[in-house]
């Protein structure tokens, strides 16, 4: 099969294209001047780069055709191993007479470890010159070589063949004593901008690339109107975004929307490195922040409903050894071998979070009888949601300048100025795009925020997209139902020069410092205010002629402390205002 840019190509280049695949290198030799004469004639016809694989048998493994400038190399499933050489010599055309070597071509040598990478200059038809380069030993003070021009003589001989052989002895008999870690996925960003903040969304996703443990060594933005339904980007772009992986030894391909099955089998075919979309990489963050069996469960939820309809389209994810971004966490499976265990093991995390749902119900009609008031913490991730909960609480919840630092639901009770008290949640943060699996499968959690009395709506006043990640998280509030309270609370005012900023106009409204626990005080004065339950404590005493009372006491609050006495029985309960309003008559005087 002919890899690359085949179209236009008549039946007849590409069935001699096809023909390269017979042909026999003798193992002694760099190439043969039939092979030569056959790429410089094609190369010349169809006025485009035409690139080979032969390994150390002379076997010819890969076909590939470019366009008039460029080839994107093929991904190869070799060992690249950082003491040995793949065993596999690249040999490509240049239509334009030079044949030097770019710093892609040397790149993408060092790379995947290629035994030689080397290029031809095809003038008129014919061999120009050639030029092939050489990974180096590592005590060696250059880490490649290079030779050239050649003649066609020396780039078909056994001379070329010879240095690939003492290379790899040199390296392979290299003392390494040192023990060689997993390398760090080096990843290129790459983002559609339909609306002008395309820039904004993809600093976005490098801040979530870097949490989930990428380095993050390109970006490349794409002003179209409408995402291109085959490749996302085009074809050519697509081409053009396989060379700068090359050249930024780039091992994987981050997305800003949710691609479909097709599109990562497109792209992967052309850039030849895994490919993964914004979604794989918040499910992956997830998976790595889930503590709780309720979190682990609704991450691989939504992993595996994510991963189902794309099997088709995983090619190099499924086959690879080895995990990495996109593939981790509770959901990891193989996923290949039958769509019925998934459907099964859908249906089994369903049916256990029904159960933890049920039990989440079951505590807030707890709540609700006790009438204890929730505050619910919504906001951007990010925003200081945790560290907020930590200075009103002084709990201990985990805090990192990170996107999603924390996933699971975290819940504590603060003290209000009233004497009142109230209870504190904290939810997962939310983020433009949010997959809609994702969504789905924490609706349980994000339901804390539906049934809560009053919602602290925590902004990042010192982030750039402040407006955006307000209105990001207005609109999954309406999506969720939400229409209760909300105290909008303008964080990290520590980071601004003017205590005071020009925000957007969100009343009631609070600016603090977390961090520094600044004016939580006049937060803690908002909360009270704005709460719609307000309760009060209260010493009661019943008359024994009128003991259902104290029943009806029991049901509308809770009873802290209970006394039979000699003229009536004695409670000391905390009450909303409407039932304190009731049984007002049977307070004890102070």
């Amino acid at each position: 099969m002919i890899q690359g840019n085949t179209d236009g190509l008549s039946k007849a280049v590409i069935e001699e294209l096809e023909s390269i695949y017979e042909m026999e290198i003798p193992k002694d030799v760099f190439c043969t001047p039939e092979l030569v004469e056959i790429l410089c004639r094609i190369t010349t016809n169809i006025n485009r780069e035409i690139s080979i694989y032969i390994d150390r048998r002379g076997d010819i493994l890969d076909v590939s055709v470019g366009n008039a400038s460029q080839v994107s190399l093929p991904y190869m499933s070799v060992r690249r191993s950082e003491t040995r050489l793949n065993g596999i010599r690249c040999i490509h055309t240049h239509p334009g007479a030079s044949g030097w070597l770019s710093r892609v071509d040397l790149n993408s040598l060092v790379n995947m470890r290629m035994d030689s990478m080397a290029a031809i200059g095809v003038k008129d038809g014919r061999y120009n010159h050639g030029y092939a380069a050489f990974i180096n030993p590592p005590e060696s003070h250059e880490e490649i070589s290079i030779e050239g021009p050649l003649s066609l003589d020396e780039f078909c001989s056994s001379i070329l063949m010879d240095q690939i052989y003492i290379r790899d002895k040199e390296i392979r008999h290299e003392k390494i004593v040192e023990v060689i870690e997993e390398e760090q996925e080096r990843a290129i960003l790459v983002g559609v901008d339909t609306d002008g903040q395309g820039a904004v969304s993809i600093n976005e996703l490098a801040q979530l690339a870097t949490t989930a443990g990428a380095i993050v060594v390109d970006k490349m933005i794409q002003s179209r109107k409408v995402p291109d339904p085959s490749t996302y980007i085009g074809k050519g772009k697509a081409e053009e975004l396989a060379l700068l992986c090359r050249a930024n030894n780039a091992n994987l391909v981050i997305f800003d929307d949710e691609l479909t099955a097709s599109q990562i089998r497109n792209l992967e075919n052309i850039i030849g490195l895994r490919i993964i979309d914004r979604t794989a990489l918040i499910l992956d963050i997830f998976a790595g922040r889930a503590i709780s069996k309720e979190g682990k469960l609704q991450v691989e939820l939504a992993q595996l409903k994510y991963r189902l309809p794309r099997l088709t389209g995983m090619g190099i994810v499924l086959s690879r050894l080895g995990g990495g971004i996109g593939t981790r966490g509770p959901g990891e499976k193989k996923l290949e071998t039958d769509r019925r265990h998934i459907y099964r093991r859908i249906r089994e995390i369903e049916r256990d979070l029904e159960k933890v749902k049920d039990r989440r119900q079951a505590l807030r009609e707890r709540r609700q009888k006790n009438r204890m008031p929730v505050v619910a913490l919504v906001g951007y991730t990010n925003a200081g949601k945790s560290s907020l909960m930590n200075a009103l609480s002084g709990s201990n919840v985990l805090v990192e300048d990170k996107l999603f630092a924390t996933l699971d639901p975290v819940s504590r009770i603060i003290d209000l100025p009233n004497g009142q008290e109230a209870l504190l949640v904290d939810t997962v943060g939310f983020i433009n795009k949010l997959p809609h699996d994702l969504v789905e499968a924490f609706k349980s959690t994000l339901e804390e925020a539906t049934y809560a009395d009053l919602l602290l709506h925590v902004v990042d006043c010192a982030s750039p997209n402040i407006i955006e990640q307000i209105d990001v998280v207005e609109e999954l509030l309406e999506s969720l139902g939400c229409n209760q309270s909300i105290i909008t609370v303008y964080n990290k005012i520590d980071l601004l020069d003017n205590q005071q900023p020009i925000l957007p106009i969100k009343k009631p409204a609070v600016y603090i410092s977390a961090v520094k626990k600044t004016n939580l005080d006049k937060l803690i004065e908002e909360i009270a205010e704005n709460l719609p339950i307000k309760r009060r404590k209260i010493q009661l005493l019943i008359p024994y002629t009128e003991g259902q009372v104290l029943s009806q006491i029991h049901d509308q609050g809770q009873v802290l402390e209970e006394e039979y006495r000699e003229d009536g029985i004695f409670v000391f309960a905390d009450l909303d205002s409407a039932a304190y309003g009731k049984f007002e008559k049977y307070k004890i005087a102070d």
